[in-house]
């Protein structure tokens, strides 16, 4: 995943962290012991695994709303002219075009989405654009890395935009593996720099602050081989960080792990564990993803999302790495599909046995995925759509790969990406009758929405 530039604005400060987040990390189908010192509680009766998914009803989440205006977005060969476009088709609209001087590297919004914030790609520098006049309006360099800092190192960046200035950095000592933003606070799941270890939650307010508290029945991180060669794998394990805005809770949850509940005044932490019904373990399905896409990364990926009124959604997949019958090695990737946890009660509830991604959306779960066949053929479960409330689920682009998904109010834009640009499409979904709109060929644009502010 490329790295991402993330921001909160307050007042007139802004709270900048960037990191290579991983937002996604094989499946807590056992329960881990706490360490010593943390409160626990055991997972009662484990949901039944044959819940027709038709009777699932979904929290209201926050109001979508329409689509709205223009929405920004990069173009290009080299990704450097940004352009607006039509929302319900795509098509670049005419006016104003405004070349960027480098590569980006994340985006974020200002609260009245007057102003942009682009992250650079190859220098620690942040660009500012007026986008309602599309024009630059400067450049804020970040400092260095301080002194004694590692390679990999993170750290807290606290950018006065107006004024074009940083006004305090801290370094985290650690990697941003996912970030939440609360209002005035930003929640950060960090992990060690060059290895897989004890994962921690990092509460940065909006001074620049940073409270943080290890989290030690949770392992996450990433670990590179000594040598790189063409069978040197990556181990990796992602953990997922979902924020209870109302309740002031974070849940950090990873594979063969408790599920670990922080509360952000205090930093007090809980461990649940679950329990998972065997009989869905054995329906798992696999698919094998060659050695040119998977990068030969082997490992757990977990990501998760607080729905409201007591349920986190939780996805997935396991990687292993395999060779085929001539040897060739490749990653053999397991589902862990999408499940629902009530937090009240703390069971499991599977929804989707074969999505490895999801979106949360004006109280909307959109579960996709790819699937891989013969090493080389990519397929999918297409994209699924449960919700509002307890409306049947609606089905679209079935047995086909969607490897993106992004939401712009009542319209989704579903992507599957192909080894050659020109056999990339986009499709432009309306959300509220579940009917394409339109498709589009060839690489779809980066699309600068901002929906990671308030959905998964």
């Amino acid at each position: 995943m490329e790295p991402d530039a993330l921001r909160r604005c307050s007042g007139a400060e802004n709270l900048e962290v960037a990191a290579g987040c991983a937002a996604l990390a094989p499946d807590a189908t056992r329960q881990a012991p706490a360490p010593a010192g943390t409160a626990t509680s055991a997972a009662t009766t484990p949901a039944a695994s044959g819940t027709p998914l038709a009777s699932l009803s979904l929290p209201p989440g926050p109001r979508a709303g329409s689509a709205g205006g223009p929405v920004l977005g990069i173009v290009g060969d080299q990704g450097r002219l940004l352009v607006q476009f039509d929302p319900r088709s795509l098509r670049p609209l005419p006016g104003w075009r405004l070349v960027l001087a480098d590569t980006v590297a994340g985006y974020a919004w200002s609260p009245d989405r007057a102003t942009l914030v682009l992250g650079d790609n190859d220098q620690d520098a942040l660009y500012l654009v007026d986008a309602r006049r599309m024009r630059a309006l400067g450049k804020v360099w970040l400092p260095l890395g301080d002194p004694g800092a590692e390679l990999g190192d993170a750290a807290v960046v606290l950018v006065d935009p107006l004024a074009r200035r940083v006004l305090h950095r801290q370094n985290l000592h650690s990697r941003v593996h996912a970030a939440v933003f609360l209002g005035d606070r930003a929640v950060l799941l960090t992990t060690p720099v060059d290895r897989i270890g004890t994962a921690g939650l990092a509460v940065v307010d909006d001074r620049g602050g940073v409270r943080t508290v290890p989290l030690r029945a949770i392992s996450a991180g990433f670990e590179e081989p000594t040598e790189h060669t063409s069978d040197s794998v990556t181990e990796r394990r992602e953990a997922g960080l979902a924020v209870d805005r109302a309740g002031g809770r974070a849940f950090v949850v990873t594979a063969g792990a408790p599920v670990a509940e922080v509360d952000l005044a205090t930093l007090r932490v809980a461990y649940h564990g679950l329990s998972q019904p065997a009989s869905f373990l054995r329906r798992l399905a696999r698919w094998f993803v060659p050695a040119a896409e998977a990068k030969l990364a082997s490992g757990p990926l977990r990501s998760a999302c607080w729905l409201g009124d007591g349920l986190l959604a939780v996805w997935g997949s396991d990687a292993r790495v395999v060779r085929d019958a001539s040897g060739q090695p490749g990653v053999e990737e397991t589902p862990s599909g999408l499940k629902l946890v009530d937090t009240r009660r703390w069971t499991v509830r599977q929804v989707h046995p074969e999505a490895t991604a999801v979106r949360w959306h004006g109280g909307r779960l959109l579960a996709f995925g790819v699937r891989w066949y013969e090493q080389e053929r990519p397929g999918g479960i297409g994209l699924t759509i449960y919700g509002p409330g307890d409306r049947r689920p609606s089905r679209l682009f079935t047995n086909r790969p969607v490897h993106e998904v992004h939401v712009n109010g009542d319209l989704a834009y579903a992507a599957s990406w192909a080894n050659e640009f020109n056999k990339s499409e986009v499709a432009v979904v309306d959300l509220r009758s579940g009917r394409v709109l339109t498709t589009l060929r060839g690489a779809p644009p980066y699309l600068l929405l901002g929906e990671d502010r308030t959905a998964c």
